[in-house]
């Protein structure tokens, strides 16, 4: 059973019994290496679709096997040989991840080194705390919270995990799926479970080639909670010698879509897209991933 898909078809296009069924499977375990281009797009847009800002960066992310099976070494670069590291203060980025990958279904399954990573969150909770940003009750509860491997994997991988997402899943081709996606709120840090789809496609003309579509979008149940949230984030961060403008709508949109090549069992190109909405300012975070190589 998959914790991540409702399995209730909405939409048949052919009888149950004659529907392409495919499974996704993964050949990861049959590299010593792979990589992936990374090109990440932030931006901030008015409410007429034109650009106020725009930043753009690329990287590369390397998949290097370990002796331990099925564990990888899993690091980001600023060229395509591996061998300088990125030149950007995100932390996220400059750690290494130790990965354990499930031998069934080939999804991120253990963050091996997940102490390093929880033990940086706790240091940066204390310079929060000693900058009297949280209270010390706070600094505990985030200190108790992410002393588990689960919550810091969630925490760290936000790329990682949904580059193999998909893998060990058995989907039929001519359906559409419901899809509880935890979609985490830029503001607070807060993961909402909103309710979207997830369909797939076979492009015109190809053989192998199956396109994977994950559409999520917060509705009337989580934007008066993502309303409160913004409030209370411009409420603390605006100058206090300025008015808080009015809060008239919020939104948040997250789109993933997934290129998967069914005789390499490997994905192409993965696109991560999470956008928030205030007042129509749309703010976004694109992230594009290309298979670079692999050995």
């Amino acid at each position: 059973m998959r914790s991540f898909l409702i399995l209730l078809f909405l939409v048949f296009s052919q009888s149950l019994f004659s529907a392409d069924t495919l499974i996704v499977k993964s050949s990861l375990f049959n590299k010593k290496m792979m990589s992936y281009r990374l090109i990440t797009q932030e931006y901030i847009a008015n409410v007429n679709g034109y650009f106020l800002d725009i930043k753009i960066d690329t990287c590369f992310l390397f998949l290097r096997r370990t002796d331990k099976k099925f564990v990888y070494r899993i690091t980001y670069h600023a060229d395509e040989a591996g061998k300088n590291p990125v030149k950007k203060s995100d932390p996220l980025k400059l750690a290494e991840y130790i990965v354990r990958f499930d031998s069934a279904s080939g999804k991120a399954a253990e963050l091996m080194n997940w102490k390093d990573h929880r033990d940086r969150l706790v240091s940066d909770f204390s310079v929060q705390a000693a900058a009297a940003l949280i209270s010390s009750m706070q600094f505990e509860e985030q200190k108790n919270f992410v002393n588990d491997e689960k919550i810091v994997r969630k925490i760290v991988m936000p790329d990682i995990s949904p580059l193999f997402s998909l893998f060990g899943d058995t989907l039929r081709l001519d359906a559409e799926y419901m899809r509880l996606k935890p979609v985490r709120s830029p503001m607070s840090g807060k993961d909402y479970l909103i309710l979207g789809s997830l369909t797939s496609e076979k492009p015109e003309g190809t053989k192998n080639t199956i396109l994977f579509h994950a559409r999520n979008k917060a509705g009337e149940v989580e934007k008066p909670q993502l309303l409160e949230e913004v409030k209370e984030y411009l409420f603390k961060s605006a100058p206090k010698d300025q008015p808080i403008p009015e809060i008239q709508s919020v939104g948040l949109n997250s789109e993933s879509d997934w290129q998967y090549n069914k005789a390499q069992k490997n994905m192409i190109k993965i696109s991560l897209a999470d956008v928030l909405a205030i007042n129509g300012q749309s703010r976004g975070n694109i992230r594009v991933f290309e298979l670079w190589d692999q050995e």
